[in-house]
Protein backbone atom coordinates (compact mmCIF):
# COMPACT_ATOMS: atom_id res chain seq x y z
CA UNK A 1 0.00 0.00 0.00
CA UNK A 2 1.57 3.32 -1.43
CA UNK A 3 0.39 6.01 0.94
CA UNK A 4 -1.14 9.39 -0.28
CA UNK A 5 -2.99 6.75 -3.04
CA UNK A 6 -6.69 5.80 -3.39
CA UNK A 7 -7.37 2.29 -4.77
CA UNK A 8 -10.53 0.73 -6.92
CA UNK A 9 -10.91 -2.24 -5.15
CA UNK A 10 -12.88 -4.30 -2.57
CA UNK A 11 -12.09 -3.19 1.14
CA UNK A 12 -11.42 -6.84 2.55
CA UNK A 13 -9.04 -7.57 -0.20
CA UNK A 14 -7.34 -4.29 0.37
CA UNK A 15 -7.31 -4.44 3.87
CA UNK A 16 -5.34 -8.02 3.71
CA UNK A 17 -2.64 -6.03 1.74
CA UNK A 18 -1.85 -3.24 4.03
CA UNK A 19 0.96 -3.88 6.38
CA UNK A 20 0.46 -4.81 10.46
CA UNK A 21 0.89 -1.86 12.62
CA UNK A 22 1.06 0.73 9.49
CA UNK A 23 -1.75 3.14 10.02
CA UNK A 24 -2.46 5.68 12.77
CA UNK A 25 -6.33 6.19 12.40
CA UNK A 26 -9.10 4.58 10.52
CA UNK A 27 -12.11 6.35 9.90
CA UNK A 28 -15.05 4.45 8.10
CA UNK A 29 -18.45 5.55 7.21
CA UNK A 30 -20.06 1.66 5.65
CA UNK A 31 -22.65 1.50 3.66
CA UNK A 32 -25.20 0.59 6.92
CA UNK A 33 -27.43 -2.09 5.11
CA UNK A 34 -30.45 0.36 4.74
CA UNK A 35 -31.31 -0.37 0.83
CA UNK A 36 -29.46 3.02 -0.04
CA UNK A 37 -28.46 3.19 -3.62
CA UNK A 38 -24.83 3.18 -4.91
CA UNK A 39 -23.09 3.03 -7.81
CA UNK A 40 -21.44 -0.37 -7.24
CA UNK A 41 -22.49 -2.04 -4.23
CA UNK A 42 -25.35 -3.66 -3.69
CA UNK A 43 -27.08 -2.28 0.33
CA UNK A 44 -29.78 -4.89 1.22
CA UNK A 45 -27.50 -7.79 2.52
CA UNK A 46 -29.29 -10.47 4.96
CA UNK A 47 -28.58 -9.25 8.44
CA UNK A 48 -26.37 -12.23 9.75
CA UNK A 49 -24.43 -11.69 6.10
CA UNK A 50 -24.24 -8.11 6.94
CA UNK A 51 -22.83 -8.56 10.59
CA UNK A 52 -20.30 -10.90 9.49
CA UNK A 53 -18.84 -9.09 6.81
CA UNK A 54 -18.36 -6.07 9.05
CA UNK A 55 -16.51 -8.07 11.58
CA UNK A 56 -14.17 -8.94 8.34
CA UNK A 57 -13.65 -5.41 7.14
CA UNK A 58 -13.09 -4.79 10.89
CA UNK A 59 -10.74 -7.24 11.67
CA UNK A 60 -8.22 -5.97 8.89
CA UNK A 61 -8.62 -2.24 10.25
CA UNK A 62 -7.68 -3.72 13.60
CA UNK A 63 -4.84 -5.19 12.22
CA UNK A 64 -3.64 -2.20 9.89
CA UNK A 65 -3.92 -0.39 12.72
CA UNK A 66 -0.70 0.39 15.57
CA UNK A 67 -0.79 0.39 19.04
CA UNK A 68 -1.30 4.53 19.28
CA UNK A 69 -3.91 3.95 17.06
CA UNK A 70 -7.88 4.89 16.73
CA UNK A 71 -10.78 3.46 15.00
CA UNK A 72 -14.16 5.53 14.50
CA UNK A 73 -16.62 3.82 12.71
CA UNK A 74 -20.14 5.58 11.65
CA UNK A 75 -23.09 3.54 11.42
CA UNK A 76 -26.64 3.85 11.67
CA UNK A 77 -29.51 2.29 14.32
CA UNK A 78 -29.76 -0.82 13.11
CA UNK A 79 -26.34 -2.81 13.55
CA UNK A 80 -24.54 -0.22 16.04
CA UNK A 81 -25.22 -2.38 18.99
CA UNK A 82 -24.07 -5.84 17.05
CA UNK A 83 -20.78 -3.70 15.51
CA UNK A 84 -19.94 -2.50 18.92
CA UNK A 85 -19.85 -5.83 20.14
CA UNK A 86 -18.01 -7.04 17.36
CA UNK A 87 -15.22 -4.06 17.73
CA UNK A 88 -14.93 -5.15 22.18
CA UNK A 89 -14.47 -8.86 20.66
CA UNK A 90 -11.63 -8.52 18.18
CA UNK A 91 -9.55 -6.66 21.41
CA UNK A 92 -10.51 -2.82 20.21
CA UNK A 93 -11.28 -0.66 23.23
CA UNK A 94 -14.91 1.50 23.00
CA UNK A 95 -13.57 4.92 24.22
CA UNK A 96 -16.61 6.81 23.44
CA UNK A 97 -20.19 6.21 21.52
CA UNK A 98 -20.84 9.72 20.01
CA UNK A 99 -23.51 10.43 18.49
CA UNK A 100 -23.95 12.99 15.65
CA UNK A 101 -27.02 14.80 15.85
CA UNK A 102 -28.20 17.27 12.66
CA UNK A 103 -31.44 18.76 11.51
CA UNK A 104 -32.83 17.82 8.39
CA UNK A 105 -33.40 14.19 9.80
CA UNK A 106 -35.17 11.25 7.48
CA UNK A 107 -39.00 12.18 8.31
CA UNK A 108 -40.98 9.00 9.43
CA UNK A 109 -45.00 8.22 9.28
CA UNK A 110 -45.56 6.07 11.68
CA UNK A 111 -42.24 6.98 14.37
CA UNK A 112 -40.01 9.92 15.29
CA UNK A 113 -37.94 11.14 12.90
CA UNK A 114 -34.45 9.95 12.55
CA UNK A 115 -31.71 12.79 12.64
CA UNK A 116 -28.37 11.39 13.69
CA UNK A 117 -25.54 9.40 13.41
CA UNK A 118 -23.72 6.48 15.60
CA UNK A 119 -19.94 6.94 15.58
CA UNK A 120 -18.07 4.42 17.63
CA UNK A 121 -14.56 5.33 18.91
CA UNK A 122 -12.17 2.24 19.07
CA UNK A 123 -8.77 2.54 20.37
CA UNK A 124 -5.92 -0.61 19.98
CA UNK A 125 -4.12 0.26 23.05
CA UNK A 126 -5.80 2.69 25.92
CA UNK A 127 -2.36 3.08 27.43
CA UNK A 128 -0.99 4.34 23.81
CA UNK A 129 -3.88 6.00 21.86
CA UNK A 130 -3.26 9.31 20.47
CA UNK A 131 -5.87 12.05 21.93
CA UNK A 132 -4.73 15.94 21.62
CA UNK A 133 -7.06 17.39 23.51
CA UNK A 134 -5.67 20.68 23.39
CA UNK A 135 -6.41 20.85 19.79
CA UNK A 136 -10.42 20.33 20.62
CA UNK A 137 -10.76 23.19 23.56
CA UNK A 138 -13.56 25.79 22.84
CA UNK A 139 -14.49 28.36 25.81
CA UNK A 140 -17.41 26.85 28.17
CA UNK A 141 -20.18 27.94 29.83
CA UNK A 142 -18.30 29.30 32.87
CA UNK A 143 -16.37 31.36 30.41
CA UNK A 144 -19.28 32.53 28.04
CA UNK A 145 -21.84 33.21 31.17
CA UNK A 146 -20.29 33.48 34.01
CA UNK A 147 -16.69 35.24 32.70
CA UNK A 148 -15.45 32.80 35.54
CA UNK A 149 -11.55 33.18 35.72
CA UNK A 150 -11.46 29.86 37.74
CA UNK A 151 -12.34 27.81 35.36
CA UNK A 152 -9.48 26.43 32.84
CA UNK A 153 -8.18 29.04 30.41
CA UNK A 154 -7.56 26.63 27.48
CA UNK A 155 -11.49 25.58 27.69
CA UNK A 156 -13.43 22.71 27.37
CA UNK A 157 -13.49 19.68 25.46
CA UNK A 158 -16.36 18.47 23.23
CA UNK A 159 -19.30 16.47 24.63
CA UNK A 160 -20.23 13.20 23.44
CA UNK A 161 -23.31 14.46 21.28
CA UNK A 162 -22.15 16.53 18.61
CA UNK A 163 -24.68 18.70 17.24
CA UNK A 164 -22.47 21.54 15.37
CA UNK A 165 -22.11 19.73 12.12
CA UNK A 166 -24.77 19.98 9.58
CA UNK A 167 -25.35 17.36 7.12
CA UNK A 168 -23.74 18.49 4.04
CA UNK A 169 -27.08 19.34 2.16
CA UNK A 170 -27.50 19.65 -1.91
CA UNK A 171 -27.39 23.59 -1.29
CA UNK A 172 -23.90 23.50 0.55
CA UNK A 173 -20.88 24.71 -1.05
CA UNK A 174 -18.90 21.65 -0.13
CA UNK A 175 -21.23 19.39 -2.06
CA UNK A 176 -19.81 17.52 -4.39
CA UNK A 177 -23.25 16.15 -5.64
CA UNK A 178 -22.21 12.54 -6.89
CA UNK A 179 -22.39 10.50 -3.26
CA UNK A 180 -25.61 11.32 -1.10
CA UNK A 181 -23.50 10.38 2.18
CA UNK A 182 -20.80 12.87 1.82
CA UNK A 183 -19.20 13.75 5.54
CA UNK A 184 -19.13 17.32 6.92
CA UNK A 185 -15.27 18.28 6.53
CA UNK A 186 -15.69 19.81 9.91
CA UNK A 187 -16.51 16.70 11.49
CA UNK A 188 -13.74 15.27 9.98
CA UNK A 189 -11.35 17.98 10.98
CA UNK A 190 -12.09 17.30 14.69
CA UNK A 191 -11.71 13.42 14.50
CA UNK A 192 -8.22 13.88 12.69
CA UNK A 193 -7.12 16.97 14.93
CA UNK A 194 -8.31 14.57 18.09
CA UNK A 195 -6.31 11.25 17.02
CA UNK A 196 -3.41 11.57 14.83
CA UNK A 197 -0.52 13.50 14.69
CA UNK A 198 1.28 15.46 11.37
CA UNK A 199 2.46 13.55 9.42
CA UNK A 200 0.54 10.45 10.37
CA UNK A 201 -1.22 7.86 8.43
CA UNK A 202 -5.26 8.40 7.99
CA UNK A 203 -7.25 5.09 6.33
CA UNK A 204 -10.75 5.58 4.84
CA UNK A 205 -11.64 1.63 3.80
CA UNK A 206 -15.10 3.37 1.91
CA UNK A 207 -13.59 6.45 0.98
CA UNK A 208 -16.73 7.63 -1.29
CA UNK A 209 -16.58 11.11 -1.91
CA UNK A 210 -13.30 11.88 -0.43
CA UNK A 211 -13.86 13.59 2.89
CA UNK A 212 -11.51 11.88 4.79
CA UNK A 213 -8.35 12.15 2.66
CA UNK A 214 -9.18 15.00 1.43
CA UNK A 215 -9.03 16.67 5.27
CA UNK A 216 -5.72 14.37 5.98
CA UNK A 217 -4.03 16.15 2.91
CA UNK A 218 -5.06 19.64 4.39
CA UNK A 219 -4.25 18.84 7.82
CA UNK A 220 -0.39 17.39 6.91
CA UNK A 221 -1.20 14.21 7.04
CA UNK A 222 -0.57 11.08 4.41
CA UNK A 223 -4.02 9.93 3.33
CA UNK A 224 -5.16 5.65 2.05
CA UNK A 225 -8.89 5.29 0.50
CA UNK A 226 -10.49 2.14 -1.09
CA UNK A 227 -13.46 2.25 -3.00
CA UNK A 228 -15.35 -0.69 -5.12
CA UNK A 229 -16.73 2.66 -7.49
CA UNK A 230 -14.39 3.43 -10.07
CA UNK A 231 -15.94 6.20 -10.30
CA UNK A 232 -15.87 7.41 -6.91
CA UNK A 233 -12.13 6.55 -6.62
CA UNK A 234 -11.90 9.16 -10.06
CA UNK A 235 -13.75 11.30 -8.67
CA UNK A 236 -11.97 11.91 -5.42
CA UNK A 237 -8.55 11.86 -7.03
CA UNK A 238 -9.93 14.72 -8.67
CA UNK A 239 -10.91 16.18 -5.47
CA UNK A 240 -7.45 15.32 -4.39
CA UNK A 241 -5.38 17.29 -6.95
CA UNK A 242 -7.54 20.35 -5.95
CA UNK A 243 -6.55 20.37 -2.47
CA UNK A 244 -3.08 21.45 -0.62
CA UNK A 245 -1.31 20.73 2.76
CA UNK A 246 -2.30 24.14 4.87
CA UNK A 247 -0.74 22.97 7.85
CA UNK A 248 2.20 25.07 8.15
CA UNK A 249 0.69 28.03 6.23
CA UNK A 250 1.24 31.63 7.86
CA UNK A 251 -0.91 34.61 7.69
CA UNK A 252 0.31 36.68 4.70
CA UNK A 253 -0.43 40.80 3.19
CA UNK A 254 -3.10 38.77 1.89
CA UNK A 255 -4.95 37.99 5.31
CA UNK A 256 -5.21 34.49 6.91
CA UNK A 257 -4.93 31.00 5.57
CA UNK A 258 -8.37 29.48 4.99
CA UNK A 259 -7.58 26.66 7.01
CA UNK A 260 -7.02 29.42 10.50
CA UNK A 261 -9.99 30.90 9.18
CA UNK A 262 -12.15 27.59 9.21
CA UNK A 263 -10.54 26.66 12.66
CA UNK A 264 -12.15 29.80 13.83
CA UNK A 265 -15.35 29.48 12.47
CA UNK A 266 -15.35 26.28 14.21
CA UNK A 267 -14.53 26.97 17.43
CA UNK A 268 -17.30 29.60 16.88
CA UNK A 269 -19.53 26.70 16.33
CA UNK A 270 -18.57 24.64 19.38
CA UNK A 271 -18.78 28.25 21.56
CA UNK A 272 -22.26 28.71 20.14
CA UNK A 273 -22.55 32.63 21.54
CA UNK A 274 -23.81 35.09 19.05
CA UNK A 275 -20.59 37.41 18.04
CA UNK A 276 -22.30 40.55 19.78
CA UNK A 277 -21.84 38.91 22.97
CA UNK A 278 -19.08 37.15 22.45
CA UNK A 279 -16.31 39.97 20.69
CA UNK A 280 -17.47 41.70 24.22
CA UNK A 281 -16.63 38.76 26.66
CA UNK A 282 -12.32 39.58 26.92
CA UNK A 283 -12.36 36.07 28.86
CA UNK A 284 -13.99 34.15 26.24
CA UNK A 285 -11.89 36.00 23.58
CA UNK A 286 -8.84 35.00 25.32
CA UNK A 287 -9.65 31.33 25.17
CA UNK A 288 -10.51 31.13 21.51
CA UNK A 289 -7.48 32.66 20.69
CA UNK A 290 -5.58 29.74 22.69
CA UNK A 291 -7.59 27.23 21.28
CA UNK A 292 -6.98 28.64 18.03
CA UNK A 293 -3.25 29.06 18.00
CA UNK A 294 -3.40 25.47 19.28
CA UNK A 295 -5.14 24.39 16.16
CA UNK A 296 -3.24 26.20 13.72
CA UNK A 297 -0.44 26.70 14.92
CA UNK A 298 0.29 30.31 14.99
CA UNK A 299 -0.60 33.10 17.61
CA UNK A 300 -3.27 35.83 16.91
CA UNK A 301 -3.86 38.40 19.51
CA UNK A 302 -7.54 38.64 20.53
CA UNK A 303 -8.37 41.99 18.82
CA UNK A 304 -7.36 40.06 15.32
CA UNK A 305 -9.62 37.04 16.18
CA UNK A 306 -12.40 39.83 16.82
CA UNK A 307 -11.56 41.29 13.41
CA UNK A 308 -11.43 38.03 11.29
CA UNK A 309 -14.90 37.30 13.09
CA UNK A 310 -15.80 40.62 11.97
CA UNK A 311 -15.16 40.42 8.66
CA UNK A 312 -16.83 36.82 8.33
CA UNK A 313 -19.78 37.87 9.59
CA UNK A 314 -19.84 40.69 7.06
CA UNK A 315 -19.13 38.38 4.24
CA UNK A 316 -21.76 36.33 5.20
CA UNK A 317 -18.89 33.44 6.26
CA UNK A 318 -19.78 33.51 10.18
CA UNK A 319 -21.89 30.29 10.73
CA UNK A 320 -25.57 30.64 11.48
CA UNK A 321 -26.34 29.75 15.26
CA UNK A 322 -29.92 28.65 16.66
CA UNK A 323 -32.21 31.61 16.63
CA UNK A 324 -29.35 34.76 16.15
CA UNK A 325 -30.31 36.79 13.42
CA UNK A 326 -33.53 38.86 12.82
CA UNK A 327 -36.29 36.70 11.32
CA UNK A 328 -36.85 37.44 7.45
CA UNK A 329 -39.74 35.78 5.40
CA UNK A 330 -38.73 33.74 2.79
CA UNK A 331 -40.18 33.79 -1.09
CA UNK A 332 -42.15 30.46 -0.45
CA UNK A 333 -44.06 32.30 2.30
CA UNK A 334 -45.62 34.98 0.24
CA UNK A 335 -46.52 32.58 -2.69
CA UNK A 336 -49.60 30.71 -3.00
CA UNK A 337 -48.77 27.76 -4.20
CA UNK A 338 -45.16 26.98 -4.14
CA UNK A 339 -43.41 24.91 -6.01
CA UNK A 340 -42.99 20.99 -4.75
CA UNK A 341 -39.57 19.55 -4.40
CA UNK A 342 -39.08 16.19 -6.40
CA UNK A 343 -36.00 14.76 -5.77
CA UNK A 344 -34.36 13.58 -9.60
CA UNK A 345 -32.07 11.02 -7.88
CA UNK A 346 -33.65 7.49 -6.19
CA UNK A 347 -31.51 6.84 -3.17
CA UNK A 348 -33.15 4.64 -1.45
CA UNK A 349 -35.11 0.70 -2.11
CA UNK A 350 -37.63 -0.73 0.13
CA UNK A 351 -35.16 -4.03 1.33
CA UNK A 352 -36.28 -7.34 0.76
CA UNK A 353 -35.05 -8.34 4.21
CA UNK A 354 -35.97 -7.18 7.75
CA UNK A 355 -34.37 -3.79 8.37
CA UNK A 356 -33.68 -4.91 12.14
CA UNK A 357 -31.08 -6.91 12.82
CA UNK A 358 -30.75 -9.90 14.53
Amino acid sequence: MKPDTIYCGDAVELLDRCAEDSVDLVFADPPYNIGYVYDQYHDDRPNEEFVEWCRTWMAGCQRALRPSGSFYLAIGDDFAAELCLAGKALGLTLRNWIIWHYNFGQNMKAKFTRAHTHILYFVKAPDQAVFNADLLRFPSARHTEYQDKRANPKGRLPDDVWDEFPRVCGTFKERDGYHGCQMPEALLTRVILASSRPGELVLDPFVGSGTTAAVAKRLGRRYLGFDLSDEYVRRTRKRLSEVRDESTLAPDEDGWPALHTDMLLQIYRETKVSLENLVANTIAMEVIAGSLAARCGHRYEVDEVAQELHRCAASAALPKLPNDRRFSPRRRQNDAAPAAYQRRVTRHRTRKTPTRAT
